[in-house]
């Protein structure tokens, strides 16, 4: 009946506090499990979870579904939680032998901040600690009757714990310490309990990478199949020395993985309450604490160095630690009312703290990089490139709103093999690309010049590529003087924007002095963009074309550009464009350059100009019939009612 209560408490704690406000990865899992193909879900961290949310899904989309994946998966997790902060209690009561331990136990696993949270949420770690309390269970039950069927089935829950975060590889640690110090020590039992051990262990995680490496995926080497595997730890963002930064970060980690910040003394008030009853342990069941420290131990080693101050990777040590602070508890008969009653306090604070903190971080009406989407759509077309700082809006705009032409640095320093030069090439190319189709670029906050993550926090994307802000920057000098300020509303970052050729021809034209704004240049040569213009050497049938655009040519009476020419041929044309975007002769306009570097002003009549009428499509310049090595620069060119 209690582990019933358990069971239905978390679990509808959990689905009423489902988050409405998601982390990176979660959306990540989202859109691939929403849209991609199942060979290409397999992550070679955590191989099963994506599989997983596809299977969810397709039961629910052949019993009616019609939404996203992400309610299935958050629902899962909550399940995943609810049955982990069940079993785990079970088998607190189980070594103390107390059911208000129990009940305790419950109450601080299940609340503890990241564990909720993650129990809300669409990331892999609630379903792999629910197999890591399987696995506790185990180990308590192998340490008391040792035998191979109970070492096969920790290798299971050990495998499976392993597909859904490669991590968790660092349990083999207390299991060996836990084989050594069961209660049957004969050497030739110990040898048949590790190897029922292992070989399921091997079977699942071996098998399955195998499986999908070299079935699922095709690799046909072990380089390849090992680059896929050790992808993350190849990056160099993790691990590095071991420092007073990393042992400060593991404090901070530690503690949010129990409380929101502002609350560090419920976590130093569970520490010193463990610290006060550790002559409790003495009544541990025999080899127990031993295999707890050690697994509190492999895993805080292992991610001091990797990542100590992400709360999502100490979600593993909190049974092992509960457990040790438990039986401390339950074991000292002398303080065992008052530690009793300190511990529920302790957990119905910390129960109390984390409701509200994820209710609020799990809000909607709260969320800054949504409020930021809405305002990015409002201000934009479907088509404009919007510039993003890494992070959520990269995914947020295409999740929330359907913006697909998103651009970040971590999507160019990925596709170009994390060389920096080929992804300023790519980030540029992507700009002018979208301006010469037509569409604005739009670039938000600190996109443009991102800046250092603040002291104590994980390093930005900017940094563990090794770039600086000036790196940055200079890639995206050519077109910042076509950038504009303007801001997103109260509360918001301000954003830069590249108007669109659209709105240029309806309103202020083309100052060349400030970038090209999509217009292309053919059989121009050399072509620079200075002060005083866009500076070009035209070949053979040169010309400059803008972008597609809507003119009305009734709207229009002149044609006005500033031009410099040292050329011999002074012959210059404009062609109108058709609606389609062609250009013929019997829809164009011959004017004459004037000799001379000095820039001069060309106010062209349109008003029965061949083809200046309907729609027209666009603009082409030919400023020579033919280049004689002379140059030409194009200041300006606008539209006259």
């Amino acid at each position: 009946m209690l582990c019933i209560l358990h069971f239905a408490f978390c679990i509808e704690i959990y689905l009423l506090t489902l988050t409405q406000v998601h982390t990176f990865d979660a959306i990540s899992y989202i859109l691939d499990v929403d849209r991609k193909p199942w060979p290409e879900l397999f992550h070679p961290h955590h191989l099963a979870y994506g599989p997983l949310g596809a299977i969810i899904r397709a039961v629910a989309v052949w019993r009616g579904w019609h939404g996203s994946a992400a309610t299935l998966i958050q629902a899962t997790n909550a399940l995943a939680g609810a049955v982990g902060v069940t079993i785990f209690a079970r088998v607190v009561r189980r070594v103390t032998g107390r059911a208000d331990l129990a009940v305790a136990g419950a109450l601080l696993l299940g609340s503890s901040y990241a564990f909720w949270y993650y129990a809300v949420e669409v990331e892999v770690y609630t379903i792999a600690c629910l197999f890591l309390i399987l696995a506790l269970t185990l180990l308590v039950a192998l340490l008391r009757r040792p035998s191979p069927a109970l070492a096969a089935a920790l290798g299971v829950a050990q495998g499976l714990a392993v597909l859904f975060h490669q991590t968790n590889v660092l349990l083999s640690v207390p299991v060996a310490v836990a084989l050594l110090l069961s209660d049957d020590r004969r050497t030739m039992m110990i040898v048949r309990r590790f190897i029922a051990y292992v070989i399921p262990l091997a079977a699942i995680v071996i098998g399955s990478y195998l499986w999908v490496g070299l079935g699922v995926s095709g690799f046909r080497s072990w380089a390849e199949l090992s680059v896929w595997m050790e992808g993350y730890a190849r990056t160099g963002w993790w691990g590095g020395a071991v420092d007073g930064m990393k042992f400060a970060a593991l404090g901070g980690g530690l503690s949010r993985t129990v409380v929101p910040p502002g609350w560090e003394i419920l976590p130093i008030g569970l520490l010193a309450l463990l610290l006060i009853n550790l002559r409790g342990l003495r009544s541990a069941p025999r080899g127990l604490v031993w295999v707890l420290l050690a697994w509190l131990l492999t895993y805080g080693v292992f991610f001091l160095w990797w990542e100590p101050d992400n709360i999502e990777f100490w979600i593993a040590s909190l049974p092992p630690f509960y457990m040790v602070l438990l039986v401390a508890v339950g074991g000292r008969e002398a303080a065992r009312r008052w530690s009793f009653i300190a511990l529920c306090l302790l957990g119905l604070t910390m129960f109390g703290v984390n409701l509200g903190a994820i209710r609020q971080r799990g809000d909607a009406a709260n969320d800054l990089q949504r409020q930021i989407t809405s305002a990015l759509v409002a201000r934009s077309a479907p088509g404009d490139l919007l510039v993003v700082p890494d992070g959520l809006l990269e995914l947020y705009l295409p999740y929330y709103a359907g913006r697909e032409n998103v651009l970040s640095l971590t999507q160019a320093m990925t596709a170009s093999g994390s060389e920096w030069s080929v992804a300023c090439a790519t980030l540029r190319e992507r700009m002018d690309r979208s301006l010469s189709s037509g569409y604005a670029v739009v670039a938000v906050g600190d996109a443009l010049r991102p800046n250092p993550a603040p002291l104590g926090e994980s390093p930005s994307m900017m940094e563990r590529f090794r770039l600086t802000p000036d790196q940055v920057a200079a890639c995206y000098a050519p077109l910042t003087a076509m950038f504009q300020v303007a801001s997103l509303g109260s509360g918001l970052p301000d954003y830069r924007r590249i108007a669109p050729a659209q709105e240029l021809a309806d309103g202020v034209g083309w100052d060349f002095r400030r970038g090209a704004w999509g217009w292309q240049g053919v059989n121009v040569g050399s072509t620079e963009i200075h002060t005083t213009g866009w500076a070009l050497t035209p070949g053979i049938d040169p010309s400059l074309r803008s972008p597609p655009l809507t003119i009305d040519a009734a709207r229009y009476g002149k044609i006005e550009l500033r031009m410099a020419a040292s050329t011999a041929d002074r012959d210059a044309q404009i062609f109108f464009l058709d609606p389609s975007g062609r250009a013929y002769e019997g829809r164009s306009l011959h004017f004459t350059l004037r000799p001379g570097p000095a820039m001069h002003t060309y106010r062209l009549d349109l008003r029965g100009a061949a083809g200046w009428d309907g729609q027209v499509g666009g603009l082409r310049i030919d400023p020579v019939g033919a280049g004689d090595g002379g140059g030409v620069t194009v200041e300006s060119i606008r539209l006259l009612p």
